[in-house]
């Protein structure tokens, strides 16, 4: 029989800065009375497996949607900066609207052409995914052959998608959004990794 490593890959439930079109980064904003029940929803749809190990982000919505999804589980997810979002500097805490009059070029990038993304004192993309993905490659190795709970978010999971699935980040747009409260599977057989 084939063993197979499972990471089920999920992205935090919705915040307010979410529900205004603010760009988060590594800023914080709670969880919603509908992002709290995305968890709770995630916490029943993943009781139909057995998770033997959990990971999330540091940023406290990640954290707060960990915590609702192993309530009465005696697992305690490791915590680690590597799977935070991409850092945004100056735009964190601004709307959409605020990046785009702020920095034009910057903002078309970061929709259009992310692999030249270049905004002074924020992150590329370049470099969240090597973190995001040599974070979840260690995950791997460390679970093998375990069902493993990773909670993180928006851009990272996008990423890391693109990684595993061969798609240059120049296409990165052709992924669909990881929603709030929602998940995907990533297997490891041998040394494949499948998104599914």
């Amino acid at each position: 029989m084939n063993q197979e490593t499972n990471i089920f890959l999920v992205r935090h439930g919705e915040t307010e800065w979410n529900t205004q079109n603010r760009l988060q980064g590594n800023q914080d904003s709670p969880l919603t009375r509908n992002g709290i029940e995305q968890a709770h929803e995630l916490r029943k749809i993943l009781e139909h497996y057995t998770i033997d190990q959990a990971y999330v982000s540091s940023l406290k919505r990640a954290k707060d949607t960990v915590e609702i999804i192993l309530k009465d589980s005696e697992l305690d997810a490791v915590i680690t900066k590597n799977l935070r979002e991409i850092n945004l500097g100056p735009w964190e805490g601004k709307t959409r609207e605020e990046t785009a009059l702020s920095h034009p070029d910057e903002y078309n990038a970061f929709w259009e052409s992310p692999d030249l993304f270049n905004l002074p004192e924020a992150e590329t993309f370049q470099n969240l995914q090597h973190r995001v993905v040599e974070q979840i490659d260690s995950i791997f190795v460390k679970g093998e052959n375990k069902n493993i709970l990773v909670v993180s978010h928006w851009i990272a999971i996008k990423v890391s998608i693109a990684h595993y699935s061969s798609i240059p980040l120049t296409q990165l747009s052709n992924i669909a959004d990881p929603v709030n409260g929602g998940f995907l599977r990533l297997s490891k057989r041998g040394n494949d990794v499948f998104v599914h």
